[in-house]
């Protein structure tokens, strides 16, 4: 093994000198690859944190997909309710108008002013 070990200290010089005069980069290329395999390999890590990301934000939005669907149910199941409700409130609202009017009309007539028998046949039935 010391004979190898001899041969390859002996070999080494020159093989050296050989390969500056070949290929003068040679150094520099081998710098840079292994900055390459570097690169590469913190790109592969970065892919992979992208990919485990994506998978999350997926779920996510799956998630508010979902949530957002049952809220659509959900208001399409009040939106009759409510439209009903605001058609009762406003027949509610003319109604308390009308009372107001026969009030004004009936109970508070003023010193020199007549019930007007017309005021009283606009009012609805339910009025009365």
């Amino acid at each position: 093994m010391a004979a190898a070990g001899a041969v390859k200290r002996l070999v080494r010089g020159p093989a050296k000198a050989f390969r500056k005069a070949l290929f003068p980069d040679y150094e520099v290329v081998l710098a840079d690859i292994r900055l390459a395999f570097d690169s590469l390999e913190a790109a592969h890590r970065g892919i992979a944190d992208l990919q485990v990301e994506n998978a999350a934000l997926r779920a996510r939005l799956d998630e508010a997909h979902l949530r957002l669907d049952e809220a659509q149910g959900r208001l399409d199941e009040a939106l009759p309710r409510l439209s009903e409700g605001l058609l009762e409130e406003r027949r509610l609202n003319l109604r308390i108008a009308e009372l107001t009017d026969l009030v004004t009309e009936l109970v508070l007539p003023l010193h020199d002013r007549d019930i007007d028998p017309q005021q009283l046949q606009r009012l609805s039935p339910e009025t009365l």
